[in-house]
């Protein structure tokens, strides 16, 4: 008995000593990773689903980053990206060009999603069908001054007068519970709550923005860093982008699996509406690009000129100035889920 106690120990010791440097190892290589926040805009959804996707199949590991999601509660993500306090942030057109006014040094990095998914909408029962029948209808929506300007601007282009429609300030509210009481149409996101309709039989008459004038048609959402930080960490930035551009590119070829692993993530979401979603937003990610992230310059300076003379923006620095898409992977090297 003895000799097999003096055969195993030498062996165990050495299992253990091995063992020990593994762990070791790995505790080594995650302290060794570039930690970074993520500021989300809203609570996690299908807008995120590539960021989720990359932390939950190692994509950011890979690349060496410690990844972090925070949720937004009263400060912005712009506020909390050009200050420093988030490396990257979720953002849209409207509130970079509003932060650039400021002098808040946001720059945006990728296109999450190319075009304007939102709408009008309101229940088939209303019988609104087009911008002409918001005359004498109540609109609930958040109360910004950009909500009223494109209002007034869609009505006048379709010849319907802005007077006659009456704007109810609902905040942040649930589209479908308002509109069967406070409001007969809202402004909403094909890709949430359209869906969210759809799976409870809800029939909607939409008015999508992007159809209604070009110039609506701007990326939305996008990713944001600081000049900062992009100036001082244009590396960080590429591996950032590389490892969501896998997330992003496996929603797209493989949604069912990106709202797998998103819900993995997030297990506390819809799964119903988290797989539609995700379905229906595989076709818009990258959307007539070829590649996921790339934002069309023009299309910002189209939004920042009708901001401008719509008189909710005074904002003279052209979008070329933080608008930057250099730091995107190049097409052949998009990673998994090709």
């Amino acid at each position: 008995m003895s000799k097999w106690i003096l055969c195993i120990r030498p062996t165990l010791f050495l299992c253990l000593a091995s063992l020990s440097a593994s762990v070791s190892a790995t505790a080594a290589a995650k302290a060794a990773h570039q930690k970074l926040t993520i500021a989300l805009d809203w609570t996690p959804n299908t807008n995120h689903v590539g960021l989720f996707a990359a932390k939950s199949t190692g994509a950011f590991a890979r690349a060496g980053l410690d990844v972090r999601f925070v949720q937004m509660k009263q400060t912005s993500t712009t506020q909390l990206v050009g200050s420093g306090k988030a490396e990257f942030g979720i953002s849209f057109v409207s509130d970079v060009l509003n932060a650039r006014a400021q002098k808040i040094p946001v720059v945006s990095v990728a296109a999450i999603i190319q075009e304007n998914t939102s709408c009008f909408a309101a229940r088939e029962s209303t019988g609104i069908r087009s911008v002409k029948d918001f005359e004498g209808r109540r609109y609930g929506g958040w109360g910004s001054p950009e909500e009223e300007a494109t209002l007034r601007y869609v009505m006048k282009k379709s010849g319907a007068d802005f007077s006659k429609l009456k704007i109810v300030t609902t905040g942040i509210s649930d589209f479908l519970p308002t509109t069967q009481k406070n409001a007969d149409f809202m402004w909403i996101y094909m890709g949430w709550d359209g869906v969210r309709a759809k799976l409870e039989n809800v029939k909607l008459n939409t008015i999508c923005l992007r159809d209604i004038d070009p110039v609506f048609n701007h990326p939305s959402p996008l990713i944001i860093s600081s000049a900062k930080f992009a100036r001082s960490n244009p590396e960080i930035i590429r591996k950032f982008l590389a490892a969501a551009s896998e997330g992003y590119q496996l929603a797209i070829n493989k949604p069912q699996e990106a709202a797998r692993l998103f819900m993995k993530e997030v297990p506390e979401s819809d799964s119903k509406i988290v797989l539609e979603s995700t379905i229906f937003l595989s076709r818009e990610y990258a959307k007539n690009t070829p590649r996921w992230g790339v934002q069309d310059v023009s299309r910002f300076e189209a939004y920042r000129t009708w901001a401008n003379q719509q008189n909710i923006l005074d904002l003279k620095e052209s979008s070329k100035e933080f608008v930057d898409n250099s730091f995107l992977p190049a097409a052949e090297n998009r990673g998994a889920g090709k």
